[in-house]
């Protein structure tokens, strides 16, 4: 996962994307330095302040630098992610996945149609006490148009999509895992100041 060429490290897909979020999360922690002095403490409040201000400047500058080295890495992530082909096979995955959703949402989780022979009754039943002189009453008979083998055929495809992602799952996986992006010595620097490397 990590090598060395030259003078710059070379990481894999995978580890660079752990390490630009490991990035991320010491960026959003909270500053160790205090960015605020009580100075009812402190005698040499006024050099307090100073010393304090100092400090949590330097920790705001460091958390730049630590923005930078990320985001360093997430255009490498993001040019070779296009070089390496992940970019369009994210793209189609996504394209799945919409897929099935919309199958899912609008056949698969919706009523079927019963058999004809069962409609054919109800429907004679509802007819019959409409007509009846004495009927006052609102009546509606609303039939999915799905039917049982329709449902069938959506199912299978939605199983046809499944295996066709399980399988690019595996490609970007193998992707991930051989492609290496070269981290400048600059990157490469702050990680080990941060020990993330």
């Amino acid at each position: 996962i990590l090598s060395h060429t030259e003078n710059n490290m070379k990481v894999s897909l995978r580890k660079a994307n752990a390490l630009q979020e490991s990035l991320a999360e010491i960026i959003k922690s909270a500053p160790k330095s205090d960015s605020e002095v009580d100075v009812l403490n402190h005698e040499m409040w006024f050099e307090e302040i100073n010393n304090a201000q100092s400090r949590y400047f330097d920790e705001i500058r460091n958390k730049l630098k630590l923005v930078e080295a990320r985001f360093s890495i997430r255009t490498e992530i993001s040019h070779h992610n296009n070089l390496s082909g992940v970019s369009e096979l994210l793209t189609e995955l996504a394209e799945i996945d919409s897929k099935i959703i919309t199958i899912q949402r609008w056949i698969v989780q919706k009523p079927i149609r019963q058999q004809d022979g069962i409609l054919v009754k109800k429907r004679t039943r509802k007819v019959a006490q409409i007509e009846r002189a004495d009927y006052d009453g609102y009546e509606e008979m609303d039939v999915s148009v799905i039917g049982k083998g329709d449902r069938e055929h959506w199912e299978n495809n939605v199983k046809e999509l499944r295996r066709k992602k399980a399988s690019i799952n595996d490609r970007l996986l193998e992707l991930n895992i051989k492609t290496e992006i070269e981290l400048s010595s600059q990157v490469e620097a702050v990680l080990r100041k941060e020990n993330l490397i």
